[in-house]
């Protein structure tokens, strides 16, 4: 499967006529296929101060899950606050997505605060493969991945998947942006409005490409390598699909897993870490600045990724599945007001952002989005909260040919795969009590029949029954109709002809 991943929102300023009241400024940060492993999640071997620091000043979310774990469908979902049965996107970005809900009456999170009269500037990848369109712009700026100009040349699958090249930040991608949006912030702290800054930086992102410095942070000896590098005992083989590292030149494997060899595995283990440390020492570098304009006390600063990612777990390398790897993602906000410190085992969900950004910064929070604002958790970590997180990922591309959705529980994990129809394909029950890498697919033990029948319920439920007592979500969105892909990736496959025809 093709990927087409751009520099999205770069340099582009959003503006309005309106002149809002004193508000909140925004600063939100979106990484790309970061999962948990951080210093402040418990991940002592990893060197990310900034956001370890960040935590120490706002709230961690211990157990935030993403509703469809790939770029494109993530995005879509968290950017316009609607699950992914309503944005109607897969891979990539749908028809529906972006002529409806983004161009239409469900615009995304960076618009509706320029709507309710904030000045608005995005740098790097804040959507995927779409880029909305504004009255102003200025001149984007691309770099090519890897330094070794020769390795750009070549076919993907010819390239290695990292580089370590002794380089200043800026030379690639994230440091650019990051440049760039200091100076803008710069410019920011001089308005009379307030302002909302989007960041969205690359790495973690395959090929992991970063200075030699921050390979230099690790001794490899010292990084751990998966606990759990097998396929889960019971699994159906569909649990898993599309292995990201396949797009890149590997060593050849000694057995059937795609990276066999220990210290090749310990390799790219290394390489996602220091792209992880690089990532990080650009959120460090935006909130050095904020604190320089003194802006910190008016400026809610919230970091997420787009999903999390399998290091070679559940013999995996890559997202797109329904395992807790891949839909379990870092969210720490910080906000003045608030205590500093706090940690929440709630479970929340990447829906939740659109919503609680919007009650953080006094504004209109629009009715129909699918997720609840999670402010009461940072005001009391410890309250009774939604009873499951939801998320779904299909099987087949371009056109899905099974479905399988996901639903976390205090406990467990039930994850039911359906055909189209909606007819029952198989299931898988993990306990985290006994097994929080998810190693045993339990669904079929005779103790558990009980607790699957109520999972299955709870399933079918749906998101609203898990909402805390005394919480409503009055949405009412319209399915989004069968999936149309926009841009690039329609130019090719099944879906072309219908595209042309639809002109």
């Amino acid at each position: 499967m093709k990927e087409y991943f751009l520099a999205l929102f770069a340099g582009l300023v959003l503006t309005s006529s309106s002149t809002a009241a004193e508000k909140m400024n925004v600063l939100l940060i979106i990484a790309d296929d970061l999962r948990p492993e951080l210093g402040c999640y418990g991940a002592d071997y990893m060197v990310t101060p900034n956001i370890d620091k960040l935590a120490a000043a706002g709230t961690l979310f211990e157990r935030a899950y993403v509703q469809q774990p790939v770029c494109c469908a993530s995005r879509a979902s968290f950017l316009t606050g609607l699950r992914p049965d309503s944005t109607g996107s897969d891979y990539p970005y749908s028809i529906y997505t972006v002529e409806e809900l983004f161009e239409g009456n469900r615009p995304s999170i960076p618009r509706h605060f320029m709507n309710e009269g904030y000045y608005v500037r995005c740098f790097g990848k804040i959507h995927h493969g779409y880029e909305e369109h504004f009255t102003e712009k200025s001149v984007q700026r691309w770099l090519p991945q890897y330094v070794d100009e020769a390795m750009n040349e070549l076919p993907k699958k010819e390239r290695v998947p990292y580089e370590c090249a002794d380089v200043p930040d800026e030379t690639y991608q994230d440091g650019f942006h990051t440049a760039e949006a200091i100076k803008t912030l710069r410019r920011m702290a001089k308005k009379d409005k307030p302002f909302f800054l989007g960041l969205g930086l690359w790495k973690p992102h395959l090929p992991w490409n970063a200075p030699k410095k921050y390979w230099d942070l690790y001794e490899r000896e010292s990084i751990p390598l998966s606990p759990n590098p097998e396929h889960p005992e019971n699994s159906p083989d569909y649990s898993t699909d599309y292995c990201n590292l396949q797009k890149y030149k590997l060593p050849d494997s000694p057995n059937d897993l795609l990276v066999g060899d220990e210290e090749v595995a310990r390799t790219m283990k290394h390489a996602y870490a220091a792209c992880v440390s690089y990532m990080d020492a650009n959120v460090g570098k935006m909130l050095a600045e904020l604190d320089t304009l003194g802006l910190r006390d008016n400026t809610i600063v919230m970091l997420i990724s787009d999903h999390g990612w399998h290091l070679g777990d559940q013999d995996h390398w890559g997202k797109s599945t329904n395992f807790e790897n891949s839909t379990r993602a870092p969210m720490i906000i910080s906000s003045p007001g608030l205590t500093p410190g706090q940690r929440t085992k709630a479970l929340v969900e990447y829906v939740d952002v659109f919503p609680t950004l919007c009650e953080m910064a006094g504004i209109e929070v629009p009715g129909y989005l699918e997720g609840n604002s999670v402010t009461p958790l940072m005001k009391n970590p410890e309250r009774e909260w939604k009873t499951a997180a939801f998320s779904q990922y299909p099987r087949g591309w371009p056109r899905a040919n099974f479905e399988g959705f996901s639903i976390r529980t205090d406990r467990y994990h039930y994850i039911q795969w359906r055909e189209l129809d909606g007819s029952f394909k198989s299931h898988e029950l993990y306990d985290h009590h006994v097994d929080p890498i998810e190693s045993v697919n339990v669904v079929d033990a005779p103790e558990n029949k009980t607790g699957v029948e109520k999972l299955k319920k709870q399933l079918a439920a749906g998101w609203k029954a898990a909402l805390p007592e005394g919480i409503e979500n009055r949405s009412n969105n319209p399915p989004a109709p069968a999936f149309m892909p926009w841009g690039p990736e329609a130019l090719f496959g099944p879906y072309a002809e219908k595209k042309k025809e639809s002109k």
